[in-house]
């Protein structure tokens, strides 16, 4: 009874004893799987802290373009607000201009309706005041409307004088050869034909003059005009 007691406790122990050494083994492997795990884990961190780095500097980098950006943005903003504001201006500017040439374009109009007519009246009065230059304006306005009537062959004549009375005896001369054109059987010829020659005579022109004064000599020899005439060829050298 004894001995199968002694064997029992000895069996007991065998088992325990490898029931202890078959939990040691399953728990060593489990350490270790864990300590492997334990490593991933601490990788996978480490991985993760990488890439949250990573994410961060893109982010500061992004911000950073974003600011860039929107600079850009604000000065393309007030680049066109200065564009507009100075279109605007241009487009005011033009319109003034326009409205001031449509209200110089009226007063004009106006102008020329309440201006008096042109007449041999008015511009012989303005002659006889000594306004040339006035009367100048008059008598061309009335030569160009009434050529052919008795008051633009008047005009005509007193177009010569207006310009000889200011010194410019190439027109006179002009405006009297014009005269003795356009009238040739008129009573005031002789006298145009004088002051043609005259005209020419100021101008310093002596041979052209003489050829003229020869002319009224020879064409009117009982004009007045060619009595004249004869003095002023023996003044001339």
């Amino acid at each position: 009874m004894k001995n199968f007691k002694n064997c029992l406790l000895l069996s007991l122990w065998v088992i325990l004893g490898t029931l202890t050494s078959c939990r040691t083994k399953s728990e060593i492997r489990r350490e270790q799987e864990f300590e492997r795990l334990k490593q991933e884990v601490t990788q996978t961190r480490g991985d993760r802290a990488d890439v949250d780095s990573t994410v961060d500097e893109l982010k500061v980098e992004m911000a950073k373009l974003g600011n860039v950006i929107e600079e850009e943005a604000q000065g393309r903003r007030k680049e066109s607000e200065e564009i507009r504001k100075e279109w605007t201006a241009l487009t005011a500017r033009v319109q003034a201009l326009e409205q001031r040439a449509v209200a110089e374009e009226l007063n004009q109009k106006q102008l020329i309706q309440e201006k008096p007519k042109a007449s041999l009246e008015s511009g012989r009065g303005l002659f006889d005041d000594g306004k040339y230059e006035d009367a100048i304006e008059v008598l061309r306005s009335v030569v160009e409307s009434q050529s052919k009537s008795e008051e633009g062959k008047k005009a005509q004549f007193l177009l010569g004088e207006s310009y000889f009375a200011t010194k410019d005896y190439r027109l006179a001369g002009v405006e009297f050869s014009k005269f003795q054109k356009n009238f040739p059987k008129d009573a005031l010829v002789p006298n145009a034909i004088y002051r043609l020659a005259a005209s020419f005579k100021e101008m310093g022109k002596g041979k052209e003059a003489k050829l003229f004064y020869q002319d009224l000599i020879e064409r009117y020899p009982s004009s007045p005009f060619a009595s004249k005439a004869k003095v002023d060829m023996k003044r001339l050298k």
